[in-house]
């Protein structure tokens, strides 16, 4: 059964014989039959656009649809040809291609880890929206796609998947490719921004990651045990030179012209992390940096593929003992640094000395006239944390 909206004309509501309905325009296109011998235009075969089913479809914006049909019409073209057009653009931008060009031109010329960012979309959004046109994403999609990562507890992936599909899409708008954000005011209160530095690693995640880590080769794998000892920056350490490092104290001595805080910072090495050292490659000369591709001559980079091979190696420690386990997501070195602060904490060691082990600045007047270095305080702190990640990963 059809029914003609008397409003619309052109419009009908078709209703089948299961009670289903559905818009649809029904229309001729003049000049389509060609012209008669006074060179009338003789107007087509009649045509059918189905619009789609009511609901969602409401009759207010099936109307307004079906007028922009019959104008089309109207002006001698038919809209068919145009709707296929403009299929053929919407399908054409794809999650997994328009994701592919934000990769190129925002992230890689703009964002230093766009690596990381890659990975994550690909291996958490790709597989639920690779061939959805980014133009039918709808805030619904993105509900989904986060309640199904909170659900299999990965709440913080989920923070980090946020961020980054925001990012997308404003990029997206920029360009044309959707009229606006489906994540723009969304709400949220189970994923708060993610403010801190990181996230503090359980017990068995330090266990699985550390002797990931041990299974890498230098540079990175005794860089990475190095930090998850001592809780410093990434840099503090991957930048680090020969004559940094006094063997007589078992110190890394980091200048103020690297220290984020522009200002010298000590850090004492456990006997475990000193171990660690003493094992790197040795160069000529006492000026060579200890971490490095280039015999010393450059400082080690290549972090985000370093980051790729970890999370194999962790993922495939971690199967040892679960075949089926799936690894969360994790940040090493902020991470790293968290939960070296957290387990100091738990250790007993107060605010004073874990701030000054991690490097963090002073606050208020004790910048001006605190000049303690704590540094008989920070050694006790860093070989209590040694043996408790010894305990941990034994």
């Amino acid at each position: 059964m059809e029914i003609e909206d008397e409003l619309c004309p052109g419009l009908v509501l078709r209703v089948t014989p299961r009670g289903t309905k559905s818009f649809s325009v029904i229309y001729k296109v003049p000049g389509e039959g060609g012209a008669n011998a006074n060179g009338r235009l003789i107007t087509g075969a009649q045509h059918r656009i189905t619009l789609g089913a009511t609901p969602p479809l409401g009759l207010k914006q099936a109307r307004e649809e079906a007028r922009k049909i019959m104008q089309t019409a109207t002006e001698g073209v038919d809209p068919r040809d145009d709707r296929r057009e403009r299929n053929l653009i919407r399908h054409s931008n794809t999650f997994e291609k328009a994701s592919a060009r934000f990769v190129e031109l925002e992230l890689k010329p703009n964002v230093k880890k766009w690596a990381d960012i890659q990975s994550l979309l690909k291996r958490y959004v790709e597989p639920e929206w690779c061939d959805m046109p980014v133009q039918d994403l709808r805030r619904r999609d993105v509900h989904e796609l986060l309640d199904e990562l909170v659900a299999n507890e990965k709440t913080s992936i989920a923070i980090e998947v946020r961020k980054h599909l925001s990012r997308f899409f404003n990029w997206a708008v920029d360009r044309e490719l959707v009229s606006s954000s489906p994540i723009h005011g969304m709400k949220r209160s189970d994923l708060k921004p993610n403010q801190d530095a990181g996230r503090a690693l359980s017990d068995p995640e330090l266990r699985y990651i550390w002797n990931a880590a041990g299974s890498l080769r230098y540079p990175f794998g005794p860089m990475y045990q190095l930090i998850m000892l001592t809780g410093q920056r990434r840099n503090e350490w991957a930048g680090a030179s020969r004559s940094e490092i006094s063997s007589e104290k078992h110190l890394l001595e980091i200048p103020k012209a690297r220290h984020k805080m522009k200002r010298s910072h000590i850090v004492p090495m456990s006997d475990e992390a000193w171990a660690i050292f003493d094992a790197l490659p040795v160069w000529a000369g006492n000026d060579y940096f200890i971490f490095s591709t280039r015999d010393g001559a450059v400082p080690v980079s290549g972090f985000s593929q370093a980051k790729r091979r970890l999370d194999a190696a962790a993922l495939a420690t971690l199967r040892m003992d679960n075949a089926a386990a799936e690894l969360p997501y994790f940040r090493p070195f902020h991470d790293f640094r968290v939960t070296c602060e957290t387990r100091l904490a738990h250790l007993g060691f107060n605010k004073e000395v874990r701030d000054a082990v991690l490097g963090h600045a002073k606050p208020g007047l004790q910048k001006t006239y605190n000049k303690y270095d704590y540094l008989e305080e920070k050694k006790a702190a860093l070989d209590a944390y040694a043996k408790h990640i010894a305990e941990v990963v034994r």
